[in-house]
């Protein structure tokens, strides 16, 4: 071994003001569709939205209640072939939406036991289960091809499932606390609840920040609601839809492992990658799977470090503003890179991108992505939480800086020789980086 592309669809946009603010929360409400496709509309009970999908083990299938066995991560040694390399990169997406699929079922369980006799270390408990699950999927992120991603990244076979785990950067805490206050989940079920106001970020909120106010405007419905709650009472229904929450997000996460799982018990879509099934031929298969890798440059390195290092225009959106696991969520985006470019075992073990550049007669190349990746992994690691560097507004955007810059020589040879005209693999660029020029 050589030593959504992130245009993701809001479902809420934001800065309108006022009462108009309140009127298309409320239409956009009623009228959301599911970004999965083959869905049905309609409610469910036990706090799951439905699906129609293919997999023999959708998003309705009974979700266990303790752990699964993922066993180690897959990264046998193997000649090179772009069978091989489809082959483990499936392995790989498949090992990781088991592990999560783990993190998310222990994180229910924390949230049930926290529900039903709520105190200071249950809380604690739940937090850190959390903390846990939303490390593991940050590495799921990387694997953004078949059910994870968005129509708009893998326009083949995405099914649009991340945005119900993790919508950032389109969460909104309004739409968190509307269904806290007036219970729609309860009433419609949660398939009729925005992904901006479940998944990771409606737990992250629900145990992470203690403030009694609302986000949303006073006279509004929800604003109303809200503060004819009883301390208590709103107690309750915090924990009461964190339940509800959590069992989705087990669900979802169900519905991810089945759809790589072969078959009977799931879909197999690995099989799918392997035929090329849906996506016409081998190197445009291979195509989708390599844009996962553009994470590192459209997500990582210019939502989430753009605008505190001023190098970017765009707003700046906090991944997880109460937690605060910006930077812990970064490390794992580039482990999680590493284990889809050079292999999924320990080290980079296994099959990878690399090995294709090694056989194209590209060893260098290869060598110079790895050693930028470890250059911007090192920093990251270096690196210290973002609330304390924010802390020193004097120094913060050139600290921001000095990480964008060291993540920039990684994703530059991404942009300019692993994909595009100059790509030795024939790699396309993903759409999103069309104009895309810093």
């Amino acid at each position: 071994m050589a030593v959504e592309r992130s245009s993701k669809t809001p479902f809420f946009i934001a800065g309108i003001a006022g009462a108009a603010l309140a009127a298309v929360s409320a239409v956009v409400a009623c009228s959301t569709e599911d970004p999965r496709a083959g869905t049905r509309s309609g409610t469910s009970s036990g706090g799951t939205s439905s699906s129609g999908g293919s997999s023999s083990g959708g998003i309705d299938a009974t979700a266990p209640e303790g752990p699964i066995e993922c066993g180690p991560a897959p990264g046998a040694a193997a000649p090179f072939t772009k069978q091989a390399l489809l082959s483990a990169a499936s392995e790989c997406a498949a090992w990781h939406a088991c592990t999560f699929q783990n993190a998310a079922t222990a994180l229910r369980t924390s949230i049930r036991d926290h529900a039903a006799a709520p105190d200071d270390a249950k809380l604690t408990a739940a937090r850190t289960a959390w903390a846990t699950a939303m490390n593991e999927w940050s590495k799921m992120e990387l694997f953004q091809f078949g059910p994870v991603a968005s129509k708009a990244i893998d326009s083949y076979q995405g099914r649009g499932l991340r945005s119900f785990v993790h919508s950032w950067p389109d969460h909104n805490r309004c739409q968190v606390e509307t269904q806290v206050a007036t219970k729609g989940w309860e009433k419609e079920g949660m398939g009729s609840v925005l992904p901006s106001a479940r998944g990771l970020f409606a737990l992250e909120y629900l145990f992470h920040y203690s403030g009694p106010d609302t986000a949303c405007l006073p006279a509004s419905a929800t604003g109303q609601a809200w503060s004819a709650l009883a301390p208590a009472d709103l107690a309750k229904a915090k924990n009461d839809y964190a339940v509800a929450v959590a069992d989705n997000v087990v669900a979802v996460a169900l519905e991810i492992r089945n759809v790589w799982q072969p078959k009977p018990e799931g879909e197999d879509f690995k099989a799918k990658l392997l035929a090329f099934d849906g996506y016409g031929n081998e190197q445009e298969t291979l195509n989708v799977v390599a844009w996962s890798l553009f994470y590192a440059e459209d997500d990582v390195k210019d939502q989430k470090l753009g605008g505190l290092a001023g190098a970017q225009a765009r707003a700046y959106v906090p991944e997880t503003p109460f937690a605060g696991r910006e930077i812990e969520n970064i490390r794992s985006n580039l482990r999680a890179f590493r284990s889809l470019y050079q292999g999924c075992g320990a080290d980079g073990a296994g099959v990878g991108f690399d090995d294709w550049l090694v056989a194209a007669g590209q060893e260098q190349l290869s060598n110079e992505i790895l050693a930028a990746l470890a250059q911007a992994q090192a920093a990251a690691d270096a690196f210290p939480p973002f609330a304390q560097v924010q802390a020193q507004p004097d120094t913060s955007t050139a600290k921001f800086l000095e990480l964008y810059n060291a993540l920039k020589p990684l994703t530059d040879l991404l942009k300019t020789r692993f994909f595009g005209s100059a790509s030795p693999l024939n790699l396309k660029l993903p759409a999103s980086a069309a104009s895309d020029t810093d």
